[in-house]
């Protein structure tokens, strides 16, 4: 979108909890000094809890990308039963219990802690959202904190949620569990000076220093309007900078922060959106067609601030497809975990039977049309703390049919899904490769043929890894030339076996 235009090398305000945009605040510090404890002393549980949009997950990651030769297990939607709970820890930590029950399960839990023992390794449990844990995963997760020595702890459980989880754990039939708790630590909103420094900290991050200013009186306004809360900030700054792109200014003032908090909050008058949003659709395109021409030397380059003469065209230019419905309902009425489980459900019933495999990207519409594959989308909307999940489903024309949650499905306008998507989707997909792991025998001879078929390789071992990286690249996936599941994925996307597509085509 706008990072040409700022010099960015990506966009500074995603929603998505990137470690490297961490900002240590005080508060976080502190946070994180919490969970260096609980790692350093092996005993009972850590306990982190903040408001929705505090940056839990955000320095959950970063907490874990600093356990270098620690065995983990994340577990990131817990409306779970205590067997799928414990299978998903089993399934993380890479171990194959030696039956389905949940004795089994246990047994292979213990017998890994014990083994990780004798190595010296510690072992990492962390469970985010965790408010919304039944009690019978509640006491399944008790249990799990008594394998144990004789002098301590063989798993290190970090809880991380919403404030009703302390008032969760302060049932009296959940003393047990809270008894145990040896450290925990509540993440408070950002301070003025700390908005500040947070806003200025991801600008740099994404390669923004000195190209785009917010003035003293914007931060001001970016502070009184998200109360301080990260992901509120994120919000505003991304709709004052989209702000700032419409009008060709590089300096955000305070007006445009306001307008587009306004905008985030979902109470802004319709007349005063209309010509923004319009506006930005008209340079967005101008700017696609000219960085389609632009070599890659040009494209390095950021684009001169385009000047707006004249009025944009209205809405009527760009109607929505026949017969839309409008999403906001379907975003505000779906509770996060469930809305998940569903959207895989309602995409796994297009595969029908047999396995399948599951792969989270980070991605755009583009890549998806290139892909061609139903996909669970993680949403927002501006009027709910959190986030949820549709089923896109397939697309014809303008509109996309997604999944209601119900068993049916939606007719909605394709601008207003982008518009309300994170850029993260979870895939499921089936092929030939998918049989064995990415370095298997059979996912090698896949990935060659692939690459012969599509014109890639020429079949010289020594130029397998430059066509990787090429098949990559045109892929707009990292040009490493290591083959992985996401290269897997998109190779299969465009061979000929039978599957589900979203331009219409069953298996």
């Amino acid at each position: 979108m706008y990072e040409s235009f700022y010099g960015f090398v990506e966009k500074p305000f995603n929603l998505t909890p990137d470690p490297k945009y961490l900002y240590l605040s005080t508060r976080h510090t502190e946070a994180f000094a919490h969970l260096e404890f609980g790692r350093r002393e092996r005993g009972g549980f850590v306990l982190i809890t903040g408001e929705v949009g505090t940056g839990k997950t955000t320095l959950a990651r970063c907490f874990l990308s600093g356990l270098k030769d620690a065995a983990t297990a994340v577990v990131l939607y817990p409306a779970l039963t205590a067997a799928e709970l414990l299978r998903s820890i089993l399934e993380d930590l890479h171990v194959k219990p030696q039956g389905e029950s949940l004795k089994d399960l246990v047994d292979a839990l213990h017998r890994f802690l014990l083994d990780s023992r004798k190595q010296d390794r510690n072992v990492v449990l962390i469970i985010d959202e965790a408010q919304d844990l039944s009690a019978e995963v509640l006491e399944q997760i008790r249990l799990i904190s008594n394998l144990e020595t004789d002098t301590e702890k063989l798993i290190q459980i970090i809880l991380m949620g919403q404030s009703e989880l302390q008032e969760l754990l302060g049932r009296r039939e959940l003393r047990q569990l809270a008894q145990r708790v040896t450290a925990r630590y509540h993440l408070a909103p950002l301070g003025r000076a700390e908005t500040d420094a947070y806003v200025r900290h991801r600008l740099r991050v994404a390669g923004g220093e000195g190209k785009v200013v917010f003035g003293e009186a914007a931060l001001g306004a970016v502070h009184r309007e998200s109360g301080g809360v990260p992901r509120l900030v994120n919000l505003i700054c991304d709709r004052a900078l989209l702000a700032g792109y419409v009008q060709g200014t590089r300096a955000i003032e305070a007006p445009m922060v306001r307008r587009a908090a306004l905008e985030v909050r979902g109470d802004a008058p319709k007349s005063r959106l209309r010509l923004p949003v319009a506006a930005a659709a008209a340079v967005l395109l101008a700017a696609a067609v000219l960085l389609w021409r632009f070599d890659s030397s040009a494209r390095s380059t950021p684009l001169p601030a385009p000047a707006i003469a004249t009025p944009a065209p209205t809405p009527a230019t760009t109607p929505a497809p026949p017969s839309a419905d409008p999403l906001d309902p379907l975003l505000l009425s779906v509770p996060r975990a469930a809305s998940l489980v569903q959207s895989l459900a309602e995409v796994q019933a297009l595969w029908g039977d047999g396995p399948l495999v599951q792969t989270g990207l980070r991605t755009h519409l583009d890549q998806i049309r290139r892909l061609d594959l139903p996909a669970a989308l993680e949403m927002f909307h501006p009027s709910r703390r959190d986030t949820c999940y549709v089923s896109l489903l397939r697309l014809d024309g303008e509109a996309a049919i997604v999944g209601d949650g119900r068993g049916g499905t939606r007719r909605v306008a394709l601008r207003d899904l982008d518009r309300l998507w994170t850029r993260q989707a979870i895939f499921l997909w089936r092929d030939a490769a998918a049989a064995g792991a990415p370095d298997s025998q059979q996912a090698g001879a896949f990935l060659r043929d692939s690459l012969v078929r599509l014109g890639y390789w020429s079949g010289a071992e020594a130029d397998l890894a430059s066509a990787v990286s090429r098949f990559q690249r045109d892929a707009e996936l990292t040009p490493d030339g290591v083959v992985g599941q996401r290269t897997l994925m998109a190779l299969s996307s465009r061979g000929a076996s039978p599957r589900p597509r979203l331009t219409g085509s069953a298996l």
